[in-house]
């Protein structure tokens, strides 16, 4: 774990780049949280007004060995084009294996605009933040106080530290994801000015994705490896054998994530059998009897019939359900979600369909990581069985779609064993040494891009590794300010632990003469 005197240096090297460029990267936060993209609008390279477009370009125009690169989402879910961008740097000559490290570039929608510092959920804010005690913070933005709550995990980290108070950047997507591609930004530029600086080269290869669609269907880390035949741009330059990942997000302060549960969107719909509302015993309500199923399941009856597929006392967590998420049937035509007016047809008929989503948190199954598909049969079959004890008469048929299944993802059988990882070992000895504090372990409570990247190449992963901060999807979302610049400095660390440096091709060669 102790770095060699050519590694320190490389990182003191790149850290001294980092301190010099500090302005410039919150700069580059700045423009990129003005760039705001929801999933679906991310943009493309060549355009720079977008997140992708600016970060191609910033990259493309400051690297010396870096290498940029752009990947079209092809059958893709929208029609507006979008791409992932990679940034990657590598040894002179042949390598194996090295660290993938991912960022995504969308956001989720900002709410009321008039609820942000200014009116502006899109410009950066400054701010201070401080620890209130459990998980309460205060956020002070131009002698406004606002108290929120965070969640409990994002609150350990103050109980790590000496302070409770320090600076705060404000704005939508500074904490979810933008910080974390700044940071991955800043330390692949460092490592690159120290690795030339010093005729040195890394030993394997670093590969940064900037990915799309996170916050939706995951669609740009399915791309980046070829998740269910599509495009696969990581397995047709690398082999993944000898590589290690991790999932920049804004997280626990550099913590190691090690796992976080999977995620099945389960549609369930109902079919009945229409007759005229002047007499419904001639019918079969498909609304009232997938209403007796969503109660059913409410009170227990899917988690009682789903718990036994899965691996009792996961580390992960335990199986949750989530009932009735979305419902739509009968004659619902269409919904205003602004204003709430539905447009309806056939008040006189008894429907004879509708249709829910159940949003069902599972731990690992017996024989994970294979068997995804055999899992989710069987849990769409059982969903259909206590459906239709609560209403039998009424037809109930569940699904899956591809693109509403996440698989579980976890380093180690149990906890013991994902504190020992190398990887997470690795992580930990960087944030000891960057921020000053024991970071321990945690596990997320949703999923991640390390759902695809893990199960696309079953290299080893932190599903989360990022600033700290919080609010991520709530008007106020904060990143601490601080924890941009050092955490460049904690990722380019990170590379150099786990891929080291040696000497150039030039440096040998050189030599050799």
């Amino acid at each position: 774990m102790t770095l060699t005197e050519r590694e320190r240096a490389v990182v003191a090297d790149g850290s001294d780049w980092i301190d010099a460029h500090a302005d410039e990267l919150l700069d580059l936060l700045e423009e990129l949280v003005a760039r705001p993209a929801l999933s679906g609008e991310e943009g493309v390279h060549t355009d720079s007004d977008s997140p992708t477009g600016y970060l191609w370009e910033f990259l493309n125009d400051r690297g010396d060995a870096v290498e940029v690169d752009a990947q079209p989402i092809r059958d893709d879910y929208v029609d507006t084009p979008r791409e992932n961008v990679y940034a990657t740097l590598g040894p002179g000559g042949d390598a194996d294996g090295g660290l993938v490290c991912t960022s995504h570039t969308d956001v989720v929608p900002a709410g009321e605009h008039a609820d942000w510092p200014g009116g502006g959920p899109f410009s950066v804010t400054e701010g201070r933040v401080r620890h209130c005690g459990g998980t309460t913070v205060e956020l002070d933005i131009g002698g406004e106080v606002y108290e929120r709550e965070i969640r409990e995990k994002m609150a350990r980290v103050w109980d790590k530290r000496g302070f409770d108070e320090t600076d705060a950047l404000i704005g939508r997507g500074v904490f979810d994801n933008k910080a974390s591609s700044v940071c991955l930004v800043g330390s692949l530029l460092a490592l690159d000015a120290a690795l030339s600086g010093r005729d040195l080269d890394l030993l394997g290869h670093l590969v940064h994705g900037h990915l799309v669609d996170e916050e939706v269907y995951q669609t740009g880390a399915k791309r980046m490896v070829g998740w269910n035949g599509s495009d696969d741009w990581f397995g047709e330059r690398y082999d993944p054998k000898g590589f290690t990942g991790v999932v920049l997000e804004g997280s626990y302060g550099f913590v190691p994530v090690v796992g976080h549960r999977g995620l099945l969107w389960i549609e369930l719909e109902a079919t009945g059998e229409s007759a005229h509302a002047s007499t419904p015993e001639l019918g079969r309500n498909a609304v009232t009897g997938l209403s007796k199923a969503l109660a059913a399941a409410e009170d227990g009856g899917a988690a009682e019939e789903l718990a036994e597929l899965f691996v009792a006392g996961d580390y992960l967590g335990e199986l949750t359900t989530a009932a009735g998420t979305t419902v739509v049937g009968g004659g619902v035509e269409s919904v205003d979600p602004k204003t709430r007016t539905v447009e309806r047809s056939g008040l006189n008929s008894i429907p004879d369909w509708a249709e829910a989503t159940f949003d069902l948190r599972i731990p690992r199954w017996q024989g994970f990581p294979d068997g995804a598909t055999k899992i989710t049969e069987q849990v769409c079959e059982r969903v259909e069985s206590m459906a239709a004890e609560a209403a039998p008469d009424v037809d109930f048929e569940a699904r899956v779609p591809e693109e509403n299944y996440f698989p579980p993802a976890a380093l180690g059988d149990g906890l013991e064993d994902a504190r020992k990882h190398p990887l997470v070992e690795t992580a930990r000895a960087t944030t000891r040494s960057t921020f000053g504090y024991e970071p321990g372990v945690e596990i997320a409570p949703g999923v991640t891009d390390a759902a695809f990247l893990y199960h696309g190449t079953r290299m080893p992963t932190l599903v989360e590794y990022g600033p700290a901060g919080g609010l991520s999807h709530e008007v106020l979302e904060y990143v601490e300010r601080d924890q941009i610049v050092e955490g460049a400095k904690a990722m380019l660390e990170l590379a150099v632990r786990q891929i080291s440096v040696g000497p150039s091709e030039a440096a040998e060669k050189s030599d050799g003469d």
